[in-house]
């Protein structure tokens, strides 16, 4: 009789082994409604409560929009993702709400129940750094701190470079982790869930480079100005 980890799953590559690996308790439907409402009602509070915030509501959409989206980000990175740098020895055999969703997430990339390094790496890094750096960019906009935009590059560029290298090491694999042209698995859950993070962080680093520029243009006249006087 097949023991835990010779049991039959559902990741791929089909003869991957996974030790101590139990399926998920709950219906896919039901794990992403409850992961989604989850972001949905924290948002939901931001947006209501930036309508309060004069400085804020004087401002374009794109302002609230930008401050949700570093929300979700700073919520998914500091409980998904550093939830799986805790626990990713036994992901495979944890029934909790977030464990689920990795379960459900690997039949996209088998790589998060295999501890692959450069995952492994990937996400502690993004759980430790890139989280705390959202919920930062997030305070630095709603307070109108000058260091918005430095920070808002940074967490961008982390985004960026990590998401890059996520698709390319999987790219130089062949795709092997994964039931390639899947619609949910491979281009919903493993193309499309991505893109976003580089998408997104794209536009807004291009936003902090314009900012950054312009301030130091300013910087550099008033200097000249200066010179000039003297």
């Amino acid at each position: 009789m097949a023991s835990n980890a010779t049991r039959v799953h559902p990741y791929y590559p089909r003869d991957l082994y996974i030790p101590g690996y139990v399926p998920n308790e709950m219906e896919v439907l039901e794990i992403l409604s409850i992961f989604s409402f989850l972001l949905f009602v924290p948002a939901v509070i931001l947006w209501v409560a930036m309508t309060k915030i004069s400085r804020i509501r004087e401002k374009p959409y794109t302002m609230r929009l930008r401050c949700v989206w570093f929300l979700i980000t700073g919520i998914i990175h500091s409980s998904l993702e550093l939830y799986f740098s805790l626990h990713r020895k036994t992901l495979a055999g944890e029934q909790t709400l977030l464990a689920q969703i990795w379960k459900e997430y690997s039949k996209g990339d088998s790589r998060y129940l295999m501890n692959d390094t450069f995952i492994v790496c990937m996400e502690t890094i993004t759980g430790f750094i890139d989280g705390p750096l959202s919920f930062l960019t997030l305070y630095a906009f709603l307070t109108g701190k000058p260091y918005r935009y430095v920070v808002q590059l940074m967490v961008c560029l982390c985004q960026l470079y990590g998401d890059v290298l996520y698709f390319m090491t999987e790219y130089k694999e062949d795709f092997i982790h994964g039931e390639m042209g899947h619609f949910l698995h491979f281009w919903v859950y493993f193309f499309f869930m991505n893109s976003i993070w580089i998408v997104i962080p794209f536009i807004f680093a291009i936003d902090s480079v314009r900012n950054l520029t312009k301030a130091q243009l300013v910087a550099d006249f008033r200097i000249s100005a200066n010179k000039k006087r003297t």
